[in-house]
């Protein structure tokens, strides 16, 4: 990755966050909910991936990715439940925390049972 792919990412990326900022405090505010989880990293990722290997390992890796959207629930779960107790912070934190549970235990399941990307 060169220092052009870099800093594009970096501008895409954060050109979403300002964009998704703005549109949370208008009176549209919860389609800001709706954006936030616009596959922007999924969609540059996928595009620099498929450009570095061949179309059966994409093929597992989007594969792989379909099976890890549990996590991103588990995390949005939690941290819809932790709000009503927590600081924004101190809930987000632990919503990071059992996303990488919620991927610890998918890399196991992926390991012992899926067996995606094994040959």
């Amino acid at each position: 990755m060169n220092m052009i792919e870099l800093l594009i990412r970096f501008l895409v990326g954060g050109s979403l966050i300002a964009l998704v900022s703005l549109l949370a405090n208008t009176k549209y505010s919860v389609i800001s909910g709706l954006f936030v989880l616009f596959p922007i990293v999924t969609l540059v990722g996928f595009f620099f991936i498929g450009k570095s290997v061949d179309s059966s390992r994409l093929h597992e890796i989007t594969r792989f990715s379909i099976y890890s959207l549990s996590t991103t629930f588990i995390f949005l779960y939690t941290f819809y439940h932790l709000q009503t107790k927590y600081k924004l912070i101190e809930s987000l934190f632990l919503s990071v925390i059992a996303w990488f549970l919620a991927a610890g235990i998918l890399i196991l399941i992926n390991h012992y049972v899926l067996q995606i990307g094994k040959s």
